[in-house]
C-alpha cells in the first residue's frame, strides 16, 4: 500500500467516530469509549471536524481539526491531533495528513495552521520535516478533574 492507495475523507457519522476511536487511543490510551462519546458530541458542535485516511474497509490514520479565531493570529485552523495506527507508521501517511489539513485550511480561506505536542511524543521531528518551526511553548495546568 502506498500513500496514493489511500482516500481521506470527512468523518460524518457515529459509525465513522466509533472506527477511529481504536485509532485514537493509541495517541490517548486512558481515553474510555464514553468520554471519547462525550468529548467528540460537544467538539463536534463547536467546530472540530476529523479526517479518516483509509485504504478500501482498512483505516489507516486520522486527523482532527478545528477552525479557530483569534486575536494575536486572526483565521488559524488548529490541527488537535494526527493518529497513523501504529502497523502503518513510518510510511509516509502522517505527512499525507498534514498535507491534506493544510490543503483545507487554504480552500476554507485561512493561511495559518498551528498545532501543539506533548513533550516526550516523539513527533516533533514529523512537524519540523514539513515545513512547521516552533513557535512557542505548550503550557498546561491541571484544576482537578476533568469534565467530558
Amino acid at each position: 500500500m502506498t500513500p496514493s492507495d489511500i482516500t481521506i475523507r470527512e468523518a460524518r457519522s457515529d459509525t465513522d467516530y466509533y472506527r477511529a476511536y481504536p485509532t485514537i487511543r493509541q495517541l490517548i490510551p486512558q481515553l474510555d469509549m464514553q468520554t471519547y462519546a462525550r468529548r467528540v458530541f460537544v467538539a463536534r458542535a463547536t467546530g472540530y471536524r476529523m479526517f479518516i485516511a483509509e485504504s478500501g474497509e482498512e483505516l489507516i490514520g486520522v486527523i482532527g481539526m478545528v477552525p479557530n479565531h483569534n486575536i494575536h493570529d486572526g483565521f488559524v485552523t488548529y490541527i488537535e491531533h494526527v493518529v497513523v495506527d501504529q502497523k502503518h507508521r513510518g510510511k509516509g501517511y502522517g505527512r499525507l495528513l498534514i498535507e491534506f489539513a493544510e490543503q483545507r485550511a487554504l480552500e476554507d480561506g485561512c493561511n495559518l495552521v498551528q498545532l501543539d505536542t506533548e513533550e516526550g511524543a516523539g513527533v516533533d521531528q514529523l512537524y519540523l520535516k514539513n515545513g512547521y518551526r516552533r513557535t512557542g511553548s505548550y503550557f498546561s495546568k491541571d484544576l482537578g478533574p476533568r469534565s467530558g
